[in-house]
């Protein structure tokens, strides 16, 4: 595929509501926040085995059934480093549910979302690269979801590979994007 400024999408259609882990504050307050938002594996898997859902793993087991999608955790730069949150709740997500882990499919520049408003989000899109396997199952995984433009971007980025993505889930996002413990993208 040809990278280019602008993120490919995909329709809509039926895509599931993102699932959604854990509080916001439930997941910032954690001790090791920050340095697994910095790039500490050991950090960040300690945030995830803290906040993971283990009834949002098993609603995502029961959505994607047999169709053992490869997990795809957004490896994001944030200005700070490689944020490790996704790789870890992909991680465990993949263990819990036999499926395989993409390290292939990365995110090519900094966008600074943490912490920004809807503008800069919508201004400053994230660009992926890495092969897409066409006809395979996906499920995307990320540590927070806001307006949903991320996953969207990397969705559009597999399907225009000819993968097909299942559905998305982070561990946690923005209250007022939520109805109930999911968000549309």
């Amino acid at each position: 595929m040809k990278n280019s400024t602008m993120p490919a999408r995909s329709a809509w259609g039926k895509f599931p509501d993102v699932a959604i882990h854990a509080t916001e504050s439930a997941v910032k307050k954690h001790p090791d926040y920050a340095a697994a938002k910095a790039g500490d594996i050991a950090a960040a898997k300690c945030v995830v085995m803290a906040t993971f859902d283990p009834a949002t793993i098993e609603a995502i087991h029961q959505q994607v059934g047999a169709r053992m999608p490869i997990v795809v955790g957004i490896q994001a730069l944030e200005v700070q480093g490689e944020n490790a949150i996704p790789s870890a709740l992909a991680g465990v997500i993949a263990r819990r549910l036999g499926l395989p882990l993409d390290d292939d499919i990365v995110q090519i520049n900094c966008v600074g979302h943490t912490g920004s408003d809807g503008f800069h989000r919508l201004a400053t899109p994230a660009l992926f690269e890495g092969a897409a396997q066409p006809g395979t199952a996906y499920l995307l995984v990320d540590d927070f979801v806001g307006q949903g433009g991320t996953l969207a971007n990397l969705r559009g980025h597999i399907e225009c590979q000819g993968g097909n993505v299942l559905m998305a889930t982070t561990l946690t996002g923005k209250r007022q994007t939520l109805l109930g413990q999911t968000c549309t993208i």
